[in-house]
């Protein structure tokens, strides 16, 4: 197995993973940060009592968390591509098409996946907070925006931490599926290096390598994100 894996690496797999990981990286982080825009949006609307708005992100929701991660990849890709192509052809962007589109629509299924999750997870966040801390700074005279500033959305993200990382871990391991509409992340890099070399046992291992140590610095991240950002509200 050692000679096999190094044999691997002297012939560059080792940093076609690595650059697979980047992207996988890339694609979580982008389609994260839509996931929670979406989420906090979407939590906001359902706690400010809007109905029409309220139903339909809870119809957003349902349909999302309802369909196969899969299933989204591939209606965003194949409903989207072909008007794409005929775009980057009359604007001569053919290569960028090539490179680009299936990053694209991996950032926007990620983070329609995560947002979807997302919602509930910020909606939760938000009905932790006392009630009585946005009367007293009512009270006080404290204007709107220094209320939500100041006294909301830090206690927001603060209750949200434990379920945002779950939901990033899924978003993490959602990036996997994307290479079967080409990109060459993590997954598509140790598929492509196992052709390649017929030695699928090992790029696989190390793939599964490269995911456990993102996820297990992702892990460290929030819980020391928790620690430092939850400073002074424990107990409440």
């Amino acid at each position: 197995m050692l000679d096999t894996t190094l044999e691997v690496l002297r012939e560059g797999w080792g940093w076609t993973l690595l650059r697979g990981a980047a992207m996988t990286l890339l694609i979580s982080i982008l389609g994260m940060a839509l996931g929670i825009v979406i989420g906090v949006a979407g939590a906001s609307i359902k706690v400010s009592g809007a109905k029409a708005l309220g139903l339909m992100v809870s119809a957003y929701t349902t349909v999302v968390r309802s369909i196969p991660e899969l299933l989204i990849i591939y209606l965003l890709f194949f409903g989207s591509v072909q008007t794409a192509s005929d775009v980057a052809y009359a604007l001569g962007w053919e290569e960028a098409m090539t490179s680009w589109f299936p990053a694209i629509i991996g950032i926007l299924a990620i983070g329609l996946i995560a947002g979807s999750y997302g919602v509930e997870v910020f909606r939760g966040a938000l009905g932790a907070i006392p009630p009585g801390q946005i009367e007293a700074a009512q009270a006080i005279g404290m204007p709107k925006r220094q209320r939500l500033f100041r006294i909301i959305l830090p206690q927001m993200f603060w209750y949200a931490l434990p379920g945002t990382n779950n939901v990033w871990q899924t978003a993490l391991k959602d990036t996997a599926l994307i290479s079967l509409i080409g990109l060459v992340e993590i997954m598509r890099a140790a598929v492509l290096g196992s052709a390649a070399t017929r030695e699928p046992l090992v790029l696989y291992l190390m793939a599964g390598g490269l995911y456990l140590i993102i996820g297990i610095a992702s892990q460290a991240i929030f819980v020391m994100a928790e620690r430092y950002y939850g400073r002074g509200m424990r107990g409440r």
